[in-house]
């Protein structure tokens, strides 16, 4: 909200309780001209009020995306408003492909899941590593983050997504996986060197089958060496540890201060290979919850171009829905950086 106050663009918020929406209000310093709407995803009957005439897309935040996502999501396809969200749950991202997809199609209205910083930056990075050299063997991608203590939401949806399944795609076909079932050693830039990274249940397993001809696909995130080996060795009960730890994180979950998320660092590294080619990318920032501000303001304005409208429908990864070198350019004034390197 506050990047779209920076950009001067009119907006609509909206939440469960209206006590604390007229608190928020009051503390971004909103003017009058700012509507409120409650909007209760456990009760869609109370969705109807997000679809004014005056609201062209609709930014959902609100997680756990497996609890409070797919009302949301059904509520704008029926109304034909271009939805985007900043879910890192895969088996909801996974869901709402399956589910509607095809409705969204026949409807004409583009959703693009999974546009925070967790699956946008790696889901763009994956798909300039591809560039050239389809049909490929494999796509792998690796995040680091500087320690931070993540956002209350993210916690949460954490502990969601390690009590399901993880999906995988191997040898062309999905499969089910365990996080820190298996790892690689990746060569970070720096501060972060050279770190063991575990598989983690991220989206681009999901997405980018959808549209690019790929084999194999893995995402990992980077870890401490005992951490990583703590993982495998118990990564098949991580089911249940996962929901006895979101029992105890969830009353004590705090997010991290304005003056610590701010010096934070990141990393991406995404790498394509073809049986002849291989070609990374390595994307680098700093404030991570900052910047998934500035995405998803940057792929909301996309969406009410009108050169948008000719998009065909349907649920869309980050990189099909926008150009992913037009994205990382204009992140670029906020410090992202990147850089492509090939080899035979």
């Amino acid at each position: 909200m506050q990047e779209l106050k920076r950009l001067s663009r009119p907006f609509v918020i909206a939440g469960r309780d209206r006590t604390r929406l007229e608190a928020l209000h009051k503390e971004l310093g909103l003017s009058q001209s700012v509507p409120l709407r409650v909007a209760d995803p456990l009760q869609p009957d109370s969705l109807a009020g997000l679809f004014g005439p005056e609201v062209g897309v609709i930014i959902n935040c609100v997680g756990p995306f497996t609890r409070f996502g797919e009302p949301v999501v059904k509520a704008a396809i029926m109304a034909g408003v271009p939805y985007l969200d900043i879910t890192g749950e895969q088996g909801y991202l996974a869901r709402i492909i399956s589910l509607y997809d095809e409705a969204a199609r026949q409807n004409g209205t583009v959703v693009v899941p999974a546009c925070g910083v967790e699956y946008a930056l790696t889901n763009w990075a994956a798909t300039l590593a591809a560039e050239g050299l389809e049909p490929l063997e494999e796509i792998w991608t690796a995040t680091a983050v500087q320690a931070v203590r993540a956002s209350r939401g993210t916690q949460l949806s954490l502990f969601e997504a390690l009590g399901q399944p993880g999906i995988s795609w191997q040898d062309g076909k999905r499969a089910y996986k365990v996080a820190g079932s298996s790892r690689r050693l990746v060569d970070f830039p720096a501060p972060f060197g050279s770190r063991w990274a575990v598989w983690t249940p991220f989206g681009e397993t999901v997405t980018l089958p959808r549209y690019l001809p790929v084999k194999n696909v893995n995402s990992y995130l980077a870890v401490g060496g005992l951490v990583a080996t703590a993982l495998g060795l118990f990564s098949p009960l991580l089911p249940v540890l996962s929901k006895i730890g979101g029992a105890l994180v969830k009353p004590m979950a705090r997010s991290p201060k304005p003056e610590t998320a701010e010096k934070s660092r990141w990393a991406v590294m995404a790498e394509a290979r073809s049986a002849t080619r291989r070609q990374t990318v390595t994307l680098e920032g700093r404030n991570v919850y900052q910047l998934t501000a500035n995405i998803t303001t940057w792929a909301a304005m996309q969406m009410l171009e009108p050169g948008f409208k000719t998009k065909a429908g349907g649920i869309l990864g980050p990189a099909q829905a926008f150009d992913s070198r037009a994205a990382l350019d204009y992140l670029g004034q906020f410090g992202v950086s990147y850089r492509i390197t090939s080899e035979s």
